[in-house]
């Protein structure tokens, strides 16, 4: 636990400190760290988003929920935690009727874009889509 004196026998390398060892990993870790949070900077300076929140809202629930687009890898991986989100069936524009029955859709889910029209989901490619939703609305089905 305390530190050993060094003699003229020790030699630097043999000889234990474990203070410096220890302060020795903490920088290593720190310096780590900061080269990481040097990069997302440089991210965020070149322009290119990591984040893109917008509001979500269902008809019938009176709070929208805040989701991270960026998050998502495509339109099915939106559908699905919109499904856990709110438990229900979702329709939209590019679903296989072989994914789930269409019989059983209670809502369809629509965006606004910056214009402020609302559109379908899945009727423009996903990057496309990325540039131009402003807020998700899931609205219930008229039959």
């Amino acid at each position: 636990m305390g530190r050993r004196r060094r003699t003229k026998k020790d030699s630097p390398s043999s000889s234990i400190d474990s203070n410096n060892d220890l302060s020795l990993s903490l920088s290593l870790t720190i310096s780590t760290s900061s080269l990481v949070c040097r990069d997302i900077d440089d991210i965020h300076v070149k322009g290119l988003r990591t984040s893109l929140f917008v509001k979500v809202y269902m008809e019938g629930i009176p709070i929208g929920r805040k989701l991270d687009m960026m998050a998502h890898f495509g339109y099915n991986d939106l559908i699905k935690t919109l499904h856990l989100m709110f438990n229900t069936t979702i329709l939209w524009a590019k679903q296989d009727e072989e994914e789930s029955d269409l019989e059983k859709c209670q809502y369809v889910l629509t965006y606004q874009d910056h214009e402020g029209d609302w559109l379908m989901v899945g009727d423009v490619p996903w990057e496309m889509f990325l540039s131009a939703v402003k807020r998700l609305k899931i609205t219930q089905i008229d039959r």
